[in-house]
């Protein structure tokens, strides 16, 4: 569910004297227009040159308010290219976090020869490395369980820590490094599961072909050795779920459930594939 923006500026007088207790006065606030679940988010940069804060919140009785506990919950244990939280606070009926504000480009650039991609790559083919922490995550079959057949539940189980959702609008590239952000919907699961979403973001936001995408991918070697079958049914999943978000009655999503489906029934041809190969071979003298 998309959630609609607010100014900070138009948050009730408790939140914004929240804020201005742990900001100081007189900061320059830059509203954020991208993104689809905050009520507010904003860059404040101090007057005297200190640290800057990104501020997101949404009301407390919102019904995604439940996403900004878990992501408070995981900060401690992300990895460098997290953004740090730096502190959070409840007031005028609204839950803020504050995290250190990032000098880096808006988004990522997602498209075919974007010199984004070769850091995003390097960034995912490190998180596929880490193990979740040991703190009450979902697990990736909690996240596409709904949309897939129940006997693959194996494949979706891992003890990775995911991210769920690289999205070129979660990609923050600055001149040393590239940023993850936004781990609302962070996961335990297999170590190949981000890169798989992200080249599916490929085709969705970079309109990368399916092949270029899946070539993009496999410079991550956790994609690169990952059952084509568990691609399968991880790419068919986030397309149902685009589908069913469609179907439900979500505006904007055509370009979305499109380039999902592509990329999906790319990875139901090279699953079948490899099958195929796998019989020619059991079958060879």
């Amino acid at each position: 569910m998309r959630v609609a923006h607010r100014p900070l500026a138009q948050l009730p007088e408790p939140a914004r004297a929240a804020i201005t207790e742990r900001t100081g006065k007189g900061c320059t606030i830059a509203d954020m227009e991208c993104g689809d679940s905050s009520g507010v988010a904003a860059l404040l940069t101090p007057p005297l040159g200190g640290e800057r804060v990104f501020i997101k919140g949404l009301p407390q009785d919102h019904e995604r308010a439940g996403e900004l506990d878990r992501e408070a919950a995981v900060n401690p244990h992300l990895p460098p290219y997290a953004p740090r939280l730096l502190w959070q606070a409840r007031a005028g009926g609204w839950h803020l976090l504050a995290f250190e504000g990032l000098t880096a480009s808006p988004w990522a650039d997602f498209h075919p020869g974007s010199a984004h991609l070769a850091p995003t790559a390097a960034l995912l083919s490190d998180l596929a490395t880490r193990l979740a922490p040991d703190i009450p995550l979902m697990t990736a079959w909690d996240r596409w369980g709904p949309y897939c057949d129940p006997d693959d539940q194996e494949l979706l189980t891992g003890d990775r820590l995911l991210h769920t959702d690289p999205t070129a609008t979660n990609v923050m590239i600055a001149p040393d490094r590239a940023w993850l952000i936004d781990w609302a919907w962070a996961a335990r699961g297999p170590a190949w599961a981000d890169a798989a979403i992200w080249a599916l973001r490929l085709v969705v936001d970079g309109h990368h072909t399916p092949e270029q995408a899946h070539a993009h991918a496999l410079h991550i070697p956790a994609y690169a050795t990952a059952p084509r079958h568990g691609l399968r049914v991880l790419a068919e999943a986030e397309a149902r779920s685009w589908e069913d978000w469609q179907a439900y009655g979500t505006t904007g999503l055509e370009r979305t459930v499109t380039a999902a489906r592509a990329f999906a029934d790319y990875c139901a041809d090279i699953a079948a594939d490899e099958t195929g190969e796998r019989r020619r071979d059991a079958a060879a003298p």
